[in-house]
């Protein structure tokens, strides 16, 4: 019996031609190594198998023993239907969650046509029936694991009538709402705070609308995507943000979901507290092949070069910031590297015309390379990977944004910056970076190819610290979200000053959810004291420039420790950019900033910087929390005190109806939606809005034929 060893078979199977027999003598070595393994998963062994799949043609001759490796190691969506044998299917349909029907629409297939639906590998099969039977779950799995698949038949089961799904970017709510608009008729699928409750409702939510939403009925699960960054070590403003999250959705939920890659521990104690099972598991559907660069210094751009020629298949080129993705894109332009005869033009004309006809993605789109990052629009992000995914762009060049959960059909991933933005990542970062390549059904065997040597390999292990409250990695103002019965005598201790302080009420200082509990109480004493400091704020409606000013200085005097943020270095410059809002659209913005700007795409991006960072983000959160500060001190001391609801909401919403914003994580963008104020605008009513949305009649709008595509991919999903 002729059994070939391991390295000769992948040396095979890297081969472009095999013969029959050397077809027969690698299935055979296989057979061999499936039937020898000691445990249920032996990854080399898997990877020569996924090997094998990728060059499925050439083993055609042999499809009933290729079928039987498969079924063996349980990757049972990889069978092939034609001729299966009884044995295999049996086994396939003991693994298809009943009903689920995955990225089709059952209604509109052809009559006759063997419905397939979705098929569960093993490991899949073993975490959905745990949770199905009661039980919660941390799931810590690759990144083409198909974890949120898992979601999608957790629904389609029936069984939960309200559910709520944590994602850690606005990016993921609209591609998981889009994922999900398939249960529209059984589930109400909630995006914003403002939206009304149905009898079934799927929240889909970030860490911080979790937060402020206002009282979340009773939920049968909840699920947090990514929930690594519970750890702070990733970021430690969302962190607090998202443990109080996990912390106020473990008070209202019979069972909870929590999947992420890569994780190696949780804190000792956590699965007996919560009474959940922490299942990992290194089970993977793809290969990765990693392959080494070690260009010259100065020679890293033009290194970049000679791989984008030569590589096949649409890639994503990660960097550490949205300036080097720009430069990277311009190197690769100049060098004529794009998508020859596809790229985006209509798409590239409307950037051209709304934001800057030399912002360089304008020029990119046109050539077949996407830019994705932080600062972009969310609409125009969901062009762009819609772009890369319809393979009209082959490149696509992004920062860390992209790699945090949004799916993408990309083969090849070339890791060109070992940075997010200024800081080096860690092991757990590059792993995550290196497994968006290959992806399930798609590309079998994913290529990496990395310009710097790997971060050193630790085990990454995440703090959880709502649990553990660790001083150095629990804040304070998240302690003080705590019932008294879940603090540790520590943290007892911690904010016992808090609680019996009299400067401002516990009621206040929950309230302003992420702020820290001294910095509050040290604005209160300073208005106290300062009775015409007080007086100042005490406005309502629109505020002068000069009460805009002073808002923006105790903003940035108590709650702000960094000298910047984003494009702003100070509380005037803060009222100067808020101001410039009330009375520019964003292109006038952008030709505004262009005076001080070295080039285009720093003019371009600094403004997106500004509205994401600051109107969007934080603006709206401190400046209410200066609000319920003055407001508290101010009726003690029997001074009239100020409003800002309406001009906070103003500005979050870009002084325009709030759904017009809104309907830009809905792939509509703000200046689209702003051209069709008079027929989308409902006086910040989203459901009536949406509603208006589905029954639009597009081919009678005075658009472009690019913002008319926009406007029905929207329509397709709500």
């Amino acid at each position: 019996m002729k059994v070939l060893d391991e390295a000769t078979v992948a040396a095979l199977l890297k081969s472009e031609h095999l013969s029959s027999e050397e077809c027969f003598y690698i299935l055979k070595t296989l057979c061999f190594l499936v039937s020898r393994a000691q445990a249920d998963y032996e990854p080399r062994t898997q990877e020569l198998v996924l090997r094998a799949l990728d060059k499925r043609n050439l083993f055609h001759e042999y499809s009933d023993i290729l079928n039987s490796l498969i079924r063996q190691l349980g990757l049972y969506p990889y069978l092939d239907i034609k001729g299966i044998s009884g044995r295999d299917a049996l086994a396939l349909e003991m693994h298809r969650p009943e009903n689920f029907y995955q990225d089709n629409d059952k209604n509109n297939a052809p009559e006759k046509e063997v419905y397939r639906g979705y098929i569960f590998h093993k490991v899949q099969a073993e975490v959905f029936g745990r949770i199905l039977d009661g039980e919660s779950v941390i799931l810590s799995a690759p990144t083409s694991f198909g974890k949120s698949a898992i979601i999608d038949a957790l629904i389609e089961s029936g069984k939960f009538k309200n559910i709520a799904i944590v994602v850690p970017t606005i990016a993921l709510i609209d591609e998981t709402r889009r994922r999900l608009s398939r249960y529209r008729n059984t589930h109400k699928i909630i995006t914003h705070v403002s939206q009304a409750l149905a009898e079934k409702n799927i929240f889909v939510f970030t860490q911080e609308r979790v937060v402020d939403y206002p009282e979340l009925p009773q939920l049968d699960l909840f699920v947090i995507d990514e929930f690594y960054k519970l750890n702070p070590l990733v970021d430690k403003e969302r962190s607090a943000t998202l443990n109080h999250a996990f912390y106020k959705l473990s008070k209202r939920s019979k069972q909870f979901y929590l999947l992420g890659p890569n994780i190696q521990e949780i804190p000792p104690g956590f699965p007996e507290r919560f009474r959940c099972q922490f299942f990992r598991t290194d089970y993977s559907t793809v290969v990765t092949e990693l392959t080494r660069l070690n260009p010259a210094n100065g020679e890293e751009l033009a290194a970049l070069v000679r791989v984008c020629e030569e590589i096949r298949g649409p890639t994503l080129i990660y960097c550490a910031s949205p300036a080097k993705a720009s430069k990277i894109a311009n190197t690769l332009l100049n060098a004529n590297i794009g998508n020859a005869g596809k790229g985006m033009p209509l798409a590239a004309e409307w950037v051209a015309m709304n934001y800057n006809p030399d912002w360089t993605l304008v020029r990119a789109l046109r050539e077949g390379i996407g830019i994705h990052h932080g600062r972009m629009p969310r609409a125009l992000a969901q062009v762009v990977v819609k772009g890369f995914n319809a393979e009209e762009i082959k490149f696509l060049i992004c920062t860390s944004t992209l790699i945090e959960g949004v799916n993408t059909k990309a083969k090849n991933v070339i890791i060109f910056d070992n940075k997010i933005a200024t800081k080096k990542y860690d092991y757990f970062t590059f792993n995550n970076i290196r497994g968006r390549s290959g992806r399930m059904f798609e590309h079998f065997v994913g290529k990496v190819f990395v310009f710097h040597p790997e971060p050193q390999q630790a085990l990454p292990f995440v703090d959880i610290p709502v649990f553990s409250q660790d001083p150095r990695n629990t804040p304070e103002s998240l302690l003080i979200q705590l019932e008294s019965s879940d603090l540790e005598d520590l943290s007892i201790k911690r904010i016992e000053p808090y609680r019996t302080q009299q400067v401002l009420s516990l009621k206040t200082l929950r309230l302003n959810v992420g702020v820290e509990p001294k910095q509050q109480i040290d604005l209160a004493l300073y208005l106290t004291r300062d009775r015409k400091a007080l007086e100042v704020l005490s406005w309502t409606g629109f505020p002068t420039y000069q009460q805009l000013e002073n808002l923006c200085f105790m903003i940035w005097k108590y709650f702000v420790s960094s000298n910047k943020i984003g494009s702003v270095s100070s509380e005037r410059q803060l009222a100067f950019k808020i101001n410039q809002l009330r009375s520019n659209t964003l292109r006038q913005l952008i030709q505004a900033e262009l005076v001080n700007a070295d080039t285009p795409d720093d003019a371009v991006e600094s403004v997106l910087d500004f509205l994401r960072q600051w109107p969007q983000y934080r603006f709206g959160r401190l400046a209410m929390a200066v609000n319920r500060i003055q407001e508290e001190v101010a009726v003690r001391a029997g001074v009239k005190a100020g409003d800002y609801t309406y001009f906070v909401g103003q500005v979050e919403s870009l002084f325009s109806d709030p759904v017009l914003t809104a309907l830009d994580e809905y792939g509509i963008p703000f200046p689209l939606a702003k051209h069709l104020e008079k027929i989308l605008s409902t006086g910040g009513d989203l459901d009536s809005a949406l509603d208006k949305l589905r029954t639009l009649d597009t081919s009678s709008l005075d658009i472009t034929p690019f913002e008319r595509s926009l406007l029905d991919d929207a329509r397709e999903y709500l």
